[in-house]
């Protein structure tokens, strides 16, 4: 009796992994464990091999010891508070991952980062994400705990768990490509240190080219070429067309302005240190009014930005182009953006040397540039204005723009 259901119970939990578990299951193993030995060696009935190792899988799976017993399923948890990451959260999780790059870089493994208690296939996975940028030369850009909850069921040094995000630049070849990555990490430790450690990958982009780019943009026009000159009631604004990045929103700057279109137009919307904006924004006419009989397309070149004194077409939307512009006048720049903008170095140490938005980029076409008259954007950007950002009283307004050649 006791050959018959060693033999099934092997085939089952040896071949299929399934074992069938009675009240009594402790009482069952060690008697089948018993006879067996009774029967006599092995030698003599080899079958009884067969039985025996049967047993020790019935036991192991009886008694609770397999590979999965110490396995933690996080995504289970209960989540009782959520908080707000603290300026010192984020300096150490900062720490962490630039050492966690520079581990990565040098290959010197990861498994400091990687939760002890998961199944090894999940850490397999998370492995598997990095070891494409082993050896390689990473840069570390941003990190930023989005989400911070508190669970259940642990005690203090062991309930913290975040959704974590980690931008890193990584240089293949001629090229920098920057990585954004989302992972589920978990604080462990006790009272002598605690570490966060990643439990799980998200999502993670394909990789966005931040490599420097040329920029002429704020470069002083060369002779010969064609400028524009915007008189105004408080000074003369003078700028630099872009014609090859951006030939469709600079040959109806041309053509409008020719025509007289923004001749005694106001502008409409003064916000100091942001932008100063005209065209038909101020309700006098049809925003879509353009040479094209309507709005047209953006284009946005990598190479041209929301720098201090740039020169924009305003939109309401993708591709709304019509007549509406606006020029930005702001000195500084808020390099908190940075993280979150994808911009190439050089791009960035130009917009602290400059000051600028480049919060805008990517999304409005950049067609000029203020080389000379910045002075009187300032002046006009420091009217008083009412809740709608419209000058209170007596608009600057535009008396003519006209175009000639650099001398």
């Amino acid at each position: 009796m006791y050959e018959i259901i060693s033999v099934i119970i092997y085939y089952k939990s040896m071949v299929f992994n399934v074992v069938i578990i009675p009240y009594n299951a402790h009482t069952l193993y060690y008697n089948l464990m018993f006879s067996i030995l009774k029967e006599g060696t092995f030698m003599k009935k080899p079958y009884l091999f067969l039985c025996f190792l049967s047993a020790l899988s019935l036991g192991f799976s009886t008694l609770g010891f397999n590979a999965n017993a110490d396995v933690k399923k996080y995504e289970e948890e209960v989540q009782k508070s959520q908080f707000l990451s603290r300026h010192w959260d984020e300096s150490e999780l900062k720490e962490r991952f630039q050492n966690f790059l520079s581990a990565l870089q040098k290959q010197e493994g990861i498994e400091d980062y990687i939760v002890p208690d998961i199944n090894e296939d999940e850490k397999e996975t998370i492995r598997e994400f990095f070891r494409p940028y082993e050896k390689k030369e990473l840069t570390y850009v941003h990190t930023k705990m989005d989400i911070l909850n508190q669970v259940s069921g642990t005690d203090e040094y062991n309930d913290l768990r975040g959704i974590f995000k980690l931008t890193f630049r990584v240089k293949e070849g001629a090229k920098t490509i920057e990585h954004t990555v989302l992972m589920h990490m978990a604080r462990l430790g006790d009272a002598n240190g605690i570490k966060w450690k990643i439990y799980k990958i998200i999502w993670s982009d394909k990789g966005i080219d931040v490599s420097d780019v040329k920029l002429i943009q704020l470069e002083k026009p060369k002779r010969g070429e064609q400028v524009c000159i915007m008189t105004t009631d408080a000074g003369v604004i003078k700028m630099r067309l872009f014609p090859e990045q951006a030939p469709v929103a600079v040959k109806n700057w041309i053509e409008l302005s020719k025509q007289g279109f923004y001749n005694g137009t106001p502008f409409a919307r003064v916000i100091k240190d942001f932008v100063i904006q005209g065209g038909a924004l101020d309700g006098s006419g049809d925003e879509s009014k353009s040479i094209y009989n309507g709005f047209f397309e953006d284009e946005v070149h990598k190479g041209l930005y929301n720098f201090n004194g740039a020169l924009c077409l305003g939109n309401n939307g993708p591709h709304t182009n019509g007549n509406q512009f606006y020029i930005v006048q702001k000195k500084n720049v808020n390099e908190s953006v940075f993280p979150n903008t994808s911009l190439p170095a050089n791009v960035e140490e130009k917009y602290k040397e400059v000051g600028g938005l480049p919060e805008l980029d990517g999304r409005y076409t950049v067609l000029g540039q203020v080389y000379e008259g910045m002075d009187v954007v300032e002046k006009i950007a420091a009217q008083e204005t009412d809740k709608n950002d419209a000058p209170v009283e007596n608009p600057v307004k535009i008396q003519k723009i006209e175009f000639q050649k650099y001398r």
